[in-house]
């Protein structure tokens, strides 16, 4: 049976070496595991509106399927993309057989890393200051112009991390684990193959490892 497994988060979680981690040890010819997908900037912006202005669950299986399309090219499907993870439809979600992982980590840890993000990377620094409603609770510029901005962020994971735990709290396939839990040595391992009965070996070193960085 066909399963989707999906790693959602506020992001700045280790997503991004959790995607390159089951890249590389899952069989390509079975497993698609995306990370940030095309639209899913798009996706992100359209996720926080909702959340303010109200969902609308035809406009997420539209978009999200959409998003998707281009990348189902194998049996089961792992996404890690936090961008994508307010728009998940229903019809993925409420499957018994899919699963869903919440990824969480301590508000000031996250202010700190999401803060830095958007400072070093030309991309990030941009969405966080001139695109509405990038990042929840923060307006254009204020990135910039708010001495308190890392309160800001410390807000946007409180109320994200509610709306996962109220959405998903009470259904069987949901998952809450604490990130630096993820990344001890057997915990990313089980649950590949609680989920998928695959049999993979994860290394310390593996988890280690920051994104990216060469061998």
């Amino acid at each position: 049976m066909k399963r989707f497994l999906f790693f959602i988060s506020c992001g700045r979680c280790g997503t991004t070496r959790i995607a390159e981690i089951l890249k590389e040890k899952l069989p390509p010819d079975q497993y698609t595991v995306v990370h940030q997908m095309k639209y899913s900037r798009l996706a992100n912006v359209i996720g926080n509106l909702m959340l303010c202005l109200g969902s609308s669950e035809k406009i997420k299986k539209l978009l999200y399927y959409k998003i998707i399309a281009a990348y189902q090219n194998n049996y089961h499907f792992i996404s890690a993309d936090p961008l994508t993870a307010m728009v998940i439809p229903k019809s993925l979600t409420d499957n018994p057989g899919n699963y869903i992982i919440h990824i969480q980590r301590e508000p000031g840890a996250f202010a700190e890393s999401m803060y830095s993000f958007s400072r070093k990377r030309l991309k990030s620094f941009i969405a966080h200051n001139f695109i509405p409603f990038w990042q929840l609770g923060i307006l254009p510029l204020e990135n910039i112009m708010n001495k308190n901005i890392k309160d800001k962020y410390k807000y946007t994971s409180a109320v994200k991390n509610s709306f996962f735990e109220n959405k998903y709290g009470n259904q069987k396939n949901y998952i809450r684990i604490d990130m630096n839990n993820l990344f001890s040595e057997r915990v990313l391992q089980t649950i590949i193959e609680k989920i998928f009965d695959e049999k993979i070996k994860i290394l310390e070193k593996d988890l280690k490892k920051k994104s990216n960085e060469s061998t």
